[in-house]
């Protein structure tokens, strides 16, 4: 590791930034990254010349593209937002040729109960995806209640949409060609094993948990608990599935403790916007960077438990993983 970040020529700049939460999931992402370098950067106050806060990011090459990888600071929520904020504001002004920014980490998944093409389960990956002419691919519920006199809810939310359009191309371009050719191996699944080998050789543990693990179940009307089976494919799907293969699962990504706390509010609130998984709100980071006008954003969540992301210590690590090889996967095919 070297202390300070040097001088960076204008072909040493990186043009895409990685954003990550959990130390896992910084692991996982600079795993991923080829010819990397880990630099110190230090805030320092202009009026005292105190330094203050320092910054840690790691360079280096996926492709043919030169990245930065950085990890949000730990907090109370609303020190987490401001630090968050901050975090993004530094990123991109110490780093101001940054093209794309890709969140990239865990999250829970919205579960379907009968449609296996519908379904989202630990292990998997969604990615941030429009579904609508809004073009959202996150959004934040800031306030929920009940409509009276009525068993529905009524939701006050942000909503976030990128405007450059390179990273969900590449995003399609990635799934046609998946798609296309079914029955061969993923292009994710050698840096899923070169990531996992090179983290063990460092003592961390990301490999995949036992698939006994992955317990599905729902509330029913009267309280009780039920356990159910998860959807088994059909047709085509079933000839070139592997129950514990990474599945892609293309949605709206969505965060608000409000609906990722209830059970009911969750599902119905999923259904209204297409969400596919939510993570641990990301909304201060969405924020800084529509505020730091960049305009080309991801988010790539692997599916570490059925709320947020943060219920499972257990998944997270091999979440975080598939998380990351899915990204190099695309940057691979990104132009």
């Amino acid at each position: 590791m070297v202390k300070d970040l040097p001088f960076l020529q204008y072909h040493e700049q990186p043009t895409i930034a990685i954003i990550t939460s959990l130390y896992s999931e910084k692991l996982a992402v600079d795993a991923m990254i080829d010819n990397k370098s880990t630099y110190f950067k230090n805030k320092t106050d202009e009026k005292s010349r105190r330094i203050g806060e320092s910054q840690v990011y790691t360079l280096g090459q996926i492709g043919k593209h030169i990245v930065v990888s950085t990890k949000l600071s730990k907090g109370a929520a609303e020190q987490k937002m401001i630090s968050a904020e901050n975090t993004i504001t530094r990123l991109l002004g110490v780093f101001s040729y940054v093209e794309h920014v890709i969140l990239v980490g865990v999250g829970g998944a919205v579960p379907h109960f009968s449609d296996f093409n519908k379904h989202v389960r630990l292990g998997d990956v969604v990615v941030s995806t429009p579904v609508d002419r809004s073009g959202s691919l996150y959004v934040h519920c800031q306030r929920a209640e009940n409509i009276p006199n009525s068993i529905g809810y009524s939701y006050v939310t942000q909503s976030w949409a990128s405007t450059n359009h390179s990273l969900q191309k590449a995003v399609e371009n990635l799934k046609c060609t998946v798609e296309r050719n079914p029955t061969i191996a993923k292009p994710w699944d050698p840096y899923i094993e070169e990531g996992r080998d090179l983290l063990e050789s460092e003592e961390s543990d990301f490999n995949r948990p036992s698939i006994m693990r992955d317990k599905l179940f729902a509330t029913q009307p009267n309280g009780t608990v039920v356990q159910y089976e998860h959807p088994k494919p059909s047709g085509s799907h079933y000839q070139s599935y592997t129950e514990g293969q990474v599945t892609i699962r293309y949605g709206v990504i969505g965060s608000g403790k409000m609906v990722t706390q209830n059970e009911k509010m969750r599902k119905d609130f999923s259904q209204l916007n297409g969400i596919k998984a939510f993570d641990s709100e990301f909304d201060a980071v969405l924020d800084s960077l529509e505020g730091s006008r960049n305009c080309s954003f991801l988010v790539i969540r692997g599916m570490a438990d059925y709320i947020d992301g943060t219920g499972k210590k257990g998944w997270q690590p091999y979440a975080a993983l598939v998380a990351a090889a899915y990204m190099k996967s695309l940057l691979h095919v990104l132009e």
